[in-house]
């Protein structure tokens, strides 16, 4: 729990390292892909807007702020007209099955509607009979890698047409199939691969750009940009009863009915990883990562505590093992001397005397320190003095050498005997 309790602390002064700095740096703008007509950040359409406007003057542009089925509607209701024109940017347009039909007889009926998303719902592809192939741009964005990048118009292999660019993630998407007896090339990626098509279907066309940000502030208000804007829109018809700006489809999280997912059921972020096989095998192995991870840890984990050996007297079992040695070599005499030695340690130590000459002046300073009488440390030191003399010694004298010394140092601890 320590430790865990010191990882959180960790994480939190870190964070709270990175807030502080990051509130010290000039912040970035936006790089949210919205599209929006209001938005003036690098990837909203203001300008983008405001070119389209420039290219109906005499219109007015109605914004389209419901779901397509319902523009359709109301748009079929009115006989009087020849045919209108729908604009729709996006990053990422996911549709209800009704959406799709609509789309579809609105085009067959003799109305253009032009699309232009990084994503489009995988139903309104399958009805035109046209893949995407996502996977490079994906894996670019992915791994951060940004560059020099642009798109061009497709005039045939004949003409070399502009390139116009910028420096971000590269235009990597492209149409990977597509229905060539009724569809015509308009653009190209950085890889030379179609990005920009038209369908005919019916009286109407149906365009399909799979690179929105060309339509961002950023893109077009770098260099020359903004004439890309027209060779795109150049291929439209200019002369529509009415005509559409899409902003229902701009934001990606608003709750839209899908009713191919029932009356209740409502647009969320599971339908968009559904709608990406890429995404949906990442959450299912993200899922299941996550179940092992909680599985294997369901068990409380302690660290083991070590039993701690019993403690012993490392100087006594010394001392009895040096004994024994002793003992057993019945060495009397060198016991004697270590005795002794000892002992005059002993003496040096609490009572600050000098050993070295033993005479009748130590023997009274002795007595007088330790509070033992004369008479008995005359008779220690005369037992001392003798058994250093002899060559041998007696078990008994050894004996009686250790009771006189332990004896002398008992009556140190217990006070003065009178003599």
């Amino acid at each position: 729990m320590k430790i865990f309790l010191r990882y959180v602390l960790l994480s939190l002064l870190i964070l709270s390292g990175i807030y502080g700095c990051q509130q010290n740096e000039k912040t970035l703008p936006s790089l949210n892909e919205s599209y929006r007509r209001t938005d003036k950040l690098p990837f909203g359409s203001f300008i983008a807007y405001k070119r389209f406007q420039s290219e109906f003057p005499d219109y007015w542009i109605n914004i389209a702020e419901k779901p397509f089925n319902k523009t359709w509607e109301d748009l079929r209701s009115d006989t009087s007209k020849t045919y209108s024109l729908y604009f729709l940017i996006t990053k990422n347009l996911i549709l209800s099955v009704d959406e799709v039909n609509a789309m579809v007889d609105y085009v067959k009926a003799g109305n253009d509607l032009f699309i232009s998303a990084d994503y489009i719902d995988e139903k309104l592809l399958q009805s035109v009979y046209c893949t995407i192939d996502r996977k490079s741009e994906i894996i670019s964005e992915v791994n951060g890698k940004m560059n020099e990048t642009h798109v061009s118009m497709f005039y045939g292999n004949n003409f070399k047409a502009p390139k116009y660019g910028y420096y971000y993630f590269p235009f990597l998407n492209y149409f990977s199939s597509y229905d060539t007896t009724y569809t015509r090339v308009l653009g190209v990626n950085e890889k030379n691969l179609p990005d920009y098509i038209v369908l005919f279907a019916g009286k109407g066309r149906l365009y399909l750009h799979v690179a929105p940000r060309i339509f961002s502030n950023y893109f077009l208000l770098t260099n020359d940009n903004y004439q890309y804007f027209g060779y795109v829109t150049a291929y439209l018809r200019f002369e529509p009863q009415y005509v559409y700006w899409d902003e229902y489809y701009k934001d990606f999280s608003s709750t839209k009915n899908k009713n191919n997912l029932g009356n209740n059921d409502h647009f969320s972020t599971m339908e968009v990883i559904r709608q990406n096989p890429a995404l949906l095998w990442a959450f299912y192995i993200g899922l299941f990562g996550l179940l092992l991870f909680v599985l294997f840890n369901v068990k409380r984990k302690e660290r083991e505590i070590p039993v701690l050996p019993v403690n012993t007297n490392a100087t006594v079992a010394f001392t009895e093992t040096v004994g024994r040695l002793y003992l057993q070599r019945k060495d009397n005499h060198n016991i004697a001397d270590k005795i002794i030695t000892y002992f005059y340690e002993y003496l040096r130590k609490k009572y600050f005397i000098n050993t070295s000459v033993i005479n009748q002046e130590f023997i009274n300073s002795l007595s007088g320190k330790s509070g033992v009488s004369k008479t008995e440390t005359n008779e220690l030191f005369e037992l001392i003095k003798t058994i250093e003399l002899q060559d041998n010694v007696s078990d008994q004298e050894l004996l009686q050498l250790n009771l006189k010394i332990e004896n002398f140092k008992n009556q140190k601890q217990h006070g003065r005997k009178t003599v």
